[in-house]
């Protein structure tokens, strides 16, 4: 079953807004989102003038990539305890009546019109309010527990399993929503209830840079087109990287214990002349070995220590094409 993200994850499925604020922002993500905003306003405002602003973006935009490339291992949101959702009580027993019930109804019960009431005629009134009251108290109460049981029979159903509410948790949470954002694209198959194979689209033309920008302190703008040695290498830097941001994130959404992720990319084949849309790095993660990585310290080689995979990579070529691992 295959599944592809977009960028607008939280319409359509109410049930999990309440998980969207598990994304922890670093101050990396914090700048992007500046960045971007200021990317759009230079778009809208384009005029003669305005070419120091723009070169000022392009040397921070820059910098950025770069930090993006160096961090995206790092960033994860926070684990979801299904299990602990799923055993969560309800908020009152089935068949009685709920909190809010109680206390309006209480106060139909013990409410008294005084003489003043009475004498103006208020009391068939507030009456009527009072019973309107129970009635919205009883439809939030019905809600409540509606939600409650929505939200627990949804934990269930990822404990057993289901592959629509797997492919509902990456739709709506979206985890890896700021890969995306950025040119990545992502492609989920729920292999069984404890694997997911993710095909993603490195899409290198876009997220590695082509030229170092800098900009001095006097207000010298500079574009120097980077060597291809260290395009590769920032290539090579951010492929790991995003394939264990992508581990880390479904192990953190889902109870899964093996991610399988298939790196591809465009690539000109020295042979044939031509371009071609090849796996450049396929990697199989277990759960139990991700904590085993030290995250401050190069990537690469500890994900070709501990996880098995299919990877060729030269430092004057890049990446070369290799066959996918196979599901076990």
């Amino acid at each position: 079953m295959g599944y592809s993200t977009d960028e607008n994850p939280s319409a359509g499925f109410p049930l999990l807004q309440s998980f969207l604020d598990r994304k922890k922002e670093n101050e990396v993500c914090r700048r992007r989102k500046e960045l971007l905003a200021q990317k759009h306003s230079l778009k809208n405002n384009r005029t003669d003038g305005n070419e120091a602003e723009k070169h000022a973006f392009e040397a921070a935009w820059y910098d950025h990539q770069l930090e993006w490339i160096a961090s995206v291992h790092r960033m994860c949101g926070e684990s979801i305890a299904w299990d602990q959702i799923a055993a969560t009580m309800p908020p009152f027993p089935r068949g009685e009546k709920g909190p809010r019930e109680k206390l309006a109804e209480a106060s139909c019960l013990e409410y008294k019109p005084t003489r003043m009431q009475k004498l103006l005629k208020q009391d068939d009134a507030i009456r009527r309010e009072l019973e309107k009251r129970l009635e919205e108290a009883k439809e939030q109460d019905r809600q409540e527990y509606t939600r409650w049981k929505n939200v627990t029979d949804f934990a269930h159903s990822i404990l057993e399993g289901n592959r629509t509410a797997y492919l509902q948790v990456l739709e709506e949470i979206a985890p890896l929503a700021d890969l995306q954002m950025m040119g990545s694209g992502l492609e989920y198959t729920v292999v069984d209830a404890l694997t997911v194979e993710v095909e993603m689209d490195v899409n290198s033309g876009q997220m590695i840079p082509h030229e170092s920008k800098q900009l001095s302190g006097d207000g010298m703008f500079t574009a120097n087109p980077l060597r291809m040695e260290e395009r590769y290498e920032l290539e090579r830097q951010y492929v790991c990287g995003s394939v264990l941001r992508v581990a880390r994130e479904l192990c953190a959404v889902l109870p899964v214990d093996t991610v399988l992720v298939h790196a591809k990319d465009t690539k000109f084949n020295r042979e044939t002349g031509q371009e071609e849309y090849v796996t450049v790095l396929s990697i199989r993660f277990e759960r139990p070995l991700l904590s085993k990585l030290d995250l401050e310290k190069a990537i690469c080689p500890q994900l070709k220590a501990y996880f098995h995979h299919h990877v060729k990579f030269d430092a004057a070529w890049g990446f070369l094409p290799v066959e996918q691992l196979g599901r076990l």
